[in-house]
């Protein structure tokens, strides 16, 4: 399926550029659908003169901050310097199972069932295998591909979801990092002694390699484990290890978090819950997982510049999207907490990079994307007909630089693995933060208190704000579709 062979224009292009000496090889020559043409394109799957669909290509880790992608030399050049960075992207559920979930639904999870990792709303058991985005790409003349770690809980006793024409998710082992497997179509196969982010970028380039020898566009997901801690055989997480190539790198990196004042913040009585009380993190062992972090993310760089590399020798890079994304963020002693399920910017925040056609090259945008939107992006890039309602919306308008109405106020939640499902759930505007679970709750104003130290929930000065921020969480908690992306206005200046 050579990019240059299936488009005409593309192909003139090539010719063109041989006969006067010039290289197109890592040039973006095919255009992504304009806005327009998303709106009132042709069917899924139809074959328009001069206009191809692209191949789309998300990878994603596990848990990944958003800052430390400074860390990851390799995706910063191929990706972000030669694509679009979006520096407001958020996990709008940041655990692993929820987030997981938005992504392969283009639902949140009160209209897809997955509210946590496990229990009775959680885990993949919670998911209907048949309600996955990936059979409306097959349907649209797709081949589709996964590799990698699913939703948490699934083995290769489960269902397979419908739609993927290659199933390679991690199916045991899965957060062992060395001794595990992948159910191969059907056919597990396991690995020793291995390194999964290795093998992770090997099976994905195989995938890549076998549909680019077909005449169909593709969308593969790629989704690490790195840099998520290690699960070992004791059932104790470690943090993560490294790559052989990799042990001993970052023996002296120092996290930049110990030098923020919400690190082991020293008054947390008047935060939530999950704050309150806490005993203080211990510094050493924040130091401990921050280079474990960046060692584990070194593979994961690696990865990214082979699928790059791998694109360009079939000749399929420049007609393909490419999306670089963390399932969620990750706090490493803010508010005295290390984990995620929280409702803080360092848990919510994610890296989100698109390189592709007609993308700008090393371009920003403040776009107050989410996971959610990035399904409803993929199916507008793909013109694939949704199967059902989306919950996020498409930012392909963006992508192409042009300027888009976009919500002012996102849904946040977390969930529980006991009693309904639900923990704390809010809102997000541009300059608000504000959620509650059952009678406690938090509200900051990140304008005046960017690191959150302040939890102005009984402030009177705040109390007109809460008032309208519980308003707009009262109408998205149950929102579908277009309902979970309104412009609710302008919100009055404290009192």
């Amino acid at each position: 399926m050579q990019a240059w062979v299936r488009s005409g224009t593309t192909a003139l292009i090539v010719c063109l550029c041989a006969a006067l000496g010039v290289t197109v090889a890592d040039q973006d020559t095919t255009p992504v659908p304009t806005a327009a043409q998303v709106a009132s394109g042709p069917a899924a799957g139809s074959d328009v003169p001069g206009q191809e669909r692209p191949n789309i290509v998300f990878v994603m880790t596990d848990d990944m901050r958003a800052d430390e992608l400074r860390w990851m030399p390799h995706t910063r050049e191929l990706l972000a310097d030669r694509g679009m960075d979006f520096t407001d992207a958020i996990s709008p559920h940041p655990l692993c199972c929820p987030a997981r979930a938005q992504l392969v639904t283009g639902q949140y999870a009160q209209n897809n069932g997955v509210q946590h990792n496990a229990g009775p709303f959680g885990g993949f058991q919670a998911l209907d295998p048949s309600q996955e985005i990936s059979s409306w790409f097959t349907q649209g003349g797709y081949q589709t591909g996964f590799v990698g770690k699913f939703l948490n809980g699934y083995t290769d006793l489960d269902q397979r979801p419908s739609g993927w024409d290659r199933w390679d998710a991690l199916s045991a082992g899965v957060y062992d990092y060395f001794d595990f497997s992948f159910d191969n179509d059907g056919s597990p196969v396991a690995f020793r002694d291995s390194y999964v982010t290795d093998v992770i970028a090997d099976r994905t380039n195989a995938t890549v390699r076998d549909f680019a020898a077909e005449d169909q566009p593709f969308l593969i997901y790629s989704w690490h484990l790195g840099p998520h801690y290690r699960i070992n055989r004791q059932g104790k997480p470690v943090p993560a290890p490294a790559a052989p190539i990799d042990k001993g790198r970052f023996a002296d990196a120092v996290p930049p978090v110990l030098k923020a004042s919400s690190f082991n913040e020293r008054n947390v009585l008047d935060q939530p819950r999950p704050f309150r009380n806490r005993l203080l993190a211990h510094e050493d062992m924040v130091v401990t997982e921050h280079r474990a972090r960046l060692r584990a993310l070194q593979s994961v760089d690696r990865a990214v510049e082979s699928l790059v590399e791998t694109l360009r020798s079939v000749g399929e890079l420049n007609n393909t999207v490419i999306v670089f994304a963390s399932d969620n963020g990750y706090s490493l002693g803010e508010h005295r907490f290390v984990g995620k399920n929280v409702l803080t910017d360092e848990v919510l925040q994610v890296p989100l990079l698109v390189r592709g056609p007609s993308i700008g090259t090393g371009v920003t945008s403040d776009l107050p994307v989410t996971l959610v939107d990035l399904p409803a992006t993929f199916t507008a890039l793909a013109e694939v007909s949704p199967g059902w309602l989306l919950d996020g919306t498409s930012f392909v308008p963006s992508l192409i630089g042009q300027d888009q109405p976009f919500r002012d106020t996102t849904l946040v939640q977390t969930g529980d693995d006991g009693g309904d499902g639900w923990a704390y759930r809010g809102v997000r505007t541009s300059r608000f933060l504000y959620g509650v679970n059952g009678s406690d709750g938090f509200l900051y104003d990140e304008l005046l208190d960017p690191q959150q130290l302040v939890n102005r929930l009984d402030d009177p000065a705040y109390a007109e704000i809460r008032t309208l921020l519980e308003q707009r969480r009262l109408q998205l908690l149950s929102c579908r579709g277009a309902d979970c992306n309104q412009t609710f206005g302008m919100l009055p200046e404290p009192g």
